[in-house]
């Protein structure tokens, strides 16, 4: 039996860390995708304190974690990553280094961080999306590898650039291929994002599918969801979006893949409901990975 998973982010919001991880062991998930992407972003925050208290924080967490008896298996770090503006930058590189350190005390293998995005660049020659992305992974490197956790890139989609909607230019997955391949480290991985790629076929890019074939056994994380190809709608499957999940387990396992089935969905929505949909959603997604798709 294949192991799920789901993203925690509005969880974490509404209940907090420790309660968001008791709910999502009380709907069946056997995992987490842990949300770092809030962090950072006031100063009493705990990305702010003292060493000791940033790592007794996450340690607890990670020892709540083994007490319910549900894995982190990844972490989402940032998704607004390097800009042309330099305090975007400096910003970056302060709360990375958090993410990619709180990953190692949560006892999580790899992070997820956003490729640099078309819609904080704007449309530039390919040769600068490249260069840029590259600066940016060069950086954070030494700090994967001090902290032995892998970097995981994510499969894009859109992006708005001058009021357009265009594709975001690490949409094309092999130019994300490519990229991840540059980087010079073992301690690197990537994450299949089905909604993104979705979003994507919009401008001539293949389906996940055909996407996972291409990426291969280089995806060890997903964040599975749905949508229409028009908007970053994160639907459960089968509930509107246009995904063939039946081509999308053949997929997986033609790579071999062996991982959890991560779920990253808009669980927001729910709104004081979100336990309860949680409880409902670990009933019907262990139902449609069993079931390859049908439910």
């Amino acid at each position: 039996m294949k192991e799920i998973s789901i993203s925690t982010g509005p969880l974490q919001r509404k209940y907090g860390d420790e309660k968001a991880l008791k709910i999502a062991k009380a709907a069946g998930f056997d995992a987490v995708d842990f949300n770092l992407e809030g962090y950072g972003m006031t100063d009493d925050c705990i990305y702010h304190a003292s060493e000791d208290a940033f790592g007794t924080y996450f340690t607890s967490l990670k020892k709540k974690a083994e007490e319910l008896g549900i894995r982190i298996g990844q972490t989402h770090g940032r998704c607004g990553t390097f800009a042309p503006e330099k305090d975007r930058c400096d910003f970056v590189r302060f709360v990375t280094e958090r993410d990619l350190k709180a990953t190692m005390y949560l006892g999580s293998p790899a992070c997820v961080i956003h490729s640099i995005s078309t819609m904080s660049w704007g449309i530039v020659p390919p040769e600068v999306m490249r260069e840029e992305n590259q600066k940016m992974f060069s950086e954070f490197i030494p700090l994967a590898e001090e902290y032995r956790v892998k970097i995981s890139q994510e499969t894009f989609g859109d992006a708005v650039a001058d009021g357009v909607r265009v594709l975001d230019f690490f949409g094309d997955v092999h130019e994300l291929k490519a990229q991840h391949e540059q980087l010079e480290t073992s301690w690197k991985t990537l994450c299949m994002d089905t909604g993104h790629v979705n979003k994507a076929t919009a401008f001539g890019i293949m389906p996940a599918e055909e996407a996972i074939r291409l990426l291969g056994k280089d995806i060890t994380l997903t964040h599975l969801h749905d949508n229409n190809t028009f908007s970053d709608q994160h639907l459960p499957p089968k509930m509107g979006g246009t995904i063939n999940w039946g081509n999308v387990f053949d997929a997986f396992d033609e790579i071999g893949y062996s991982g959890t089935y991560n779920f990253e969905l808009a669980l927001d929505y729910f709104g004081d409901t979100l336990e309860d949909a949680v409880i409902f959603l670990g009933k019907y997604l262990r139902k449609f990975v069993d079931g390859r798709g049908i439910v």
